[in-house]
């Protein structure tokens, strides 16, 4: 006959965590929880700065690049063996061009506007210059024509408008903007001064060889800061 197991061993069998054991098994899993939660809130928030990054890298990287294709062209024209710069480009008082031989313009009144032309060969002929307009399509498709490309700020989007066509959004996420234009009163080459569209004359209007474009954008990762972009664009034949 098998001896019958002491009571006292049978008690001992059927134990569990004592009430001690039970909070401090709770307090290391709540301790791991919350280090899984950190981690997770850690990652979350790098990732929405990462995206936050990208999306002002590309709206500053995608304006600039535009900006700098269409207005660098300004006052290109095909057939500088038969014109010269005053005949290529005459008063059109229509798009405040109100000098012979301007080929920008702007305003500054809150927001500010430039506007540029250029003359390039019709697109498609054994001579075509291939120039992009704003709207990415080829300038002078069909035909040789003046071509006008006309930026603005538009509730925090950078717009551009060819000819009399219905503005298109190239940009977005900008909260302010701001156009200097580049004067070389003295035909040098060289810039003398950089001023605002508000203080510029018709006399110095044909004068401006380059535009200095500043981006203003919200800081993505403090949007109580803002990021500022500079780039001094210079115009065809005056690099």
């Amino acid at each position: 006959m098998r001896p019958m197991p002491h009571p006292g061993h049978r008690r001992q069998a059927q134990r569990g965590f004592s009430l001690l054991e039970t909070f401090i098994g709770i307090t290391i899993g709540l301790f791991i929880l919350a280090g899984l939660i950190t981690v997770f809130s850690t990652t979350l928030r790098v990732f929405s700065e990462q995206s936050s990054m990208s999306r002002w890298q590309d709206n500053e990287r995608t304006a600039m690049q535009m900006l700098t294709t269409v207005i660098e062209h300004a006052g290109y024209y095909y057939n500088p063996q038969t014109q010269t710069k005053a005949t290529a480009f005459p008063v059109d008082s229509g798009n405040q061009f109100n000098a012979a031989g301007q080929v920008v313009t702007g305003s500054s009144n809150g927001v500010d506007t430039v506007t540029v032309r250029y003359w390039p060969s019709a697109s498609g002929a054994s001579n075509s210059d291939f120039i992009e307009d704003c709207n990415g399509g080829l300038a002078g498709a069909g035909s040789s024509s003046m071509v006008i490309n006309t930026f603005t700020l538009n509730g925090g989007e950078l717009t551009c408008a060819v000819g009399s066509q219905q503005a298109r959004t190239l940009a977005s996420g900008i909260s302010a903007w701001s156009v200097l234009y580049g004067v070389d009163s003295d035909a040098d080459g060289s810039v003398d001064g950089y001023y605002p569209a508000s203080v510029m004359t018709n006399t110095q209007w044909p004068s401006v060889v380059s535009v200095q474009i500043t981006l203003t954008f919200p800081d993505p990762l403090d949007s109580s800061k803002t990021i500022s972009s500079v780039r001094v664009i210079n115009f065809m034949g005056n690099g």
